[in-house]
């Protein structure tokens, strides 16, 4: 199982993310117990190796 750590501008915001979704202009993360967060901005990284995806906005 691949849980990500999401930056938001350089900055851990989420830990265990399991679904990332790009909704129109916003982007939408889900973490393993459901909580979710939206944001603005766009993905500039996702790294699988280290389980780190970076949003910049």
């Amino acid at each position: 199982m691949c849980n990500c750590n999401l930056y938001y501008n350089g900055n851990l915001v989420m830990e265990d993310v399991m679904i990332v979704e790009k909704v129109e202009d916003k982007i939408i993360a889900i973490d393993l117990f459901g909580d979710k967060k939206e944001f603005k901005g766009e993905i500039k990284k996702i790294d699988l190796n280290e389980n780190k995806i970076f949003i910049e906005g």
